[in-house]
């Protein structure tokens, strides 16, 4: 057992403890060490992490089953009768469960239509928007040598892009910044009355903006992924399959995972990524000079960060699980960001090796039937990203008043910010 394993206890584990979510991996190692399916104290919940078994749940839906609810819709963040949110709620579209908390059939129903906007033309068609944003973005601050990427590059990029594929105007970003930030306000974090209330409001708020989109798209079809989700049809169904269209309320519910995938987890992990460099300069010389390892670089700084840090399953029957009996009913997290480190699985799992061979075998993206639907968009993304930084800010180094705070969830994590120097640039691209 290292010393940095031995100084954490399990003893009252609790995951929304603001000690563990600024920095869960000692725990996580910990667990892989002595209880890799760990049962938190007095309560039918496991913590599954390390590789092998995290892949074991994922290969079999039928007994880890997604349908454990949808952290995304109005009123989810607060239980309880409650007049004003039930009030609130009764003003948007019913909640439905789709990619993200769907079994099969349903499941692979969603899953072959959504496909229909997530084509290799589509994805390679954006990749020329990646480059200029990225390249006005870093325009916006190189000549002065620092900057808060978070804010100033990594949430404005992803935003962007979302917004200009889904082919809402430009003015409307912001809105869509807001909207993602109450979709996963309850995502493994504790949200007050107030809170919850007022993130159920941006949740209408979207739904009667998207609705309004989508009722535009089937009267004026264009060439965006609005358009593409609305005139979606399954090919070649196989007998019995339902090949109804998408409906409203099930196109608002994939907007809001698609609105959260396309722009939350893409901050995290640029950000984070950029962490990375400064921490290990000399391995991100060796990608600066060789630009060649970029893609794989995107798929080792996805090891490490794991913006998606787990998921949960419900288990559908008592069943074992590394030697574990977990019962009926259970509630279960695949930990991503522990199998992602397993000593078992990756060698030096600690370090940033951007020439790892087997980096792209992480479970970052997930595995299985729920392996994330925007996956190819994302690397295209985070790869354009990346070279830019690499290539336009040099001599990367942390600026002042960093506290590397992180978000307060142990699902989703990510950095509040990040304060960077680097040699100012002489020239800029536009």
């Amino acid at each position: 057992m290292t010393a940095e394993i031995a100084k954490v206890s399990l003893e009252g584990f609790d995951p929304f403890s603001a000690e563990i979510q600024q920095d869960p991996h000692p725990y996580y190692a910990r667990m892989r060490h002595e209880q890799p399916v760990f049962q938190m104290a007095g309560m039918p919940f496991f913590v599954v992490t390390r590789y092998d078994d995290v892949l074991e749940a994922l290969r079999h839906p039928e007994v880890f089953s997604n349908e454990f609810g949808g952290p995304g819709t109005p009123g989810a963040a607060y239980t309880g009768d409650d007049p004003e949110m039930a009030a609130i709620v009764s003003e948007g579209y019913p909640p439905v469960s789709t990619l993200l908390t769907a079994d099969p059939p349903a499941h692979t129903r969603y899953r072959k239509l959504v496909g229909r906007a997530f084509t290799p033309r589509r994805v390679q068609a954006l990749i020329p928007y990646i480059r200029e944003v990225a390249d006005e973005l870093i325009d916006g601050f190189a000549a002065d040598g620092r900057c808060e990427i978070v804010s100033q590059f990594a949430v404005p990029l992803p935003v962007r892009l979302i917004s200009f594929a889904l082919g809402v105007p430009a003015e409307r970003q912001d809105d869509f910044k807001r909207w993602s930030d109450a979709s996963i306000a309850a995502i493994g974090a504790l949200l007050s009355r107030e809170d919850a209330l007022e993130s159920a409001r941006q949740v209408v708020e979207f739904q009667k903006y998207f609705a309004a989109e989508l009722d535009d798209r089937r009267a004026n079809p264009r060439d965006d992924m609005l358009t593409d989700l609305v005139q979606a049809e399954i090919e070649n169904p196989e007998a019995g399959e339902d090949t109804t269209p998408l409906s409203t309320p099930e196109l608002l519910s994939i907007l809001q995972q698609l609105l959260v995938a396309g722009n939350e987890t893409t901050t995290k992990l640029i950000t984070e990524a950029c962490r990375l460099f400064v921490e290990n300069p000399e391995a991100a010389e060796r990608a600066r000079a060789d630009l060649r390892l970029v893609p794989n670089v995107v798929e080792e700084a996805l090891r490490l960060a794991t913006p998606t840090q787990g998921m949960f399953r419900v288990v559908k029957r008592d069943t074992t699980l590394g030697g574990v009996d977990i019962p009926q009913g259970a509630m279960c997290v695949v930990m991503y960001a522990s199998a992602n480190r397993d000593e078992a699985a990756f060698d030096d799992p600690g370090s940033f090796l951007p020439e790892r061979a087997n980096a792209k075998e992480h479970l970052a993206f997930g595995k299985g039937i729920h392996y994330c639907v925007g996956a190819s968009l994302a690397r295209a993304e985070a790869c354009a990203a990346i070279e830019k930084i690499l290539t336009r800010l040099p001599d990367l180094s942390f600026g002042p008043a960093n506290d590397f705070e992180y978000e307060p969830s142990f699902i989703l994590r990510g950095l509040k910010r990040l304060n960077l120097e680097f040699t100012p640039a002489t020239t800029i691209t536009h």
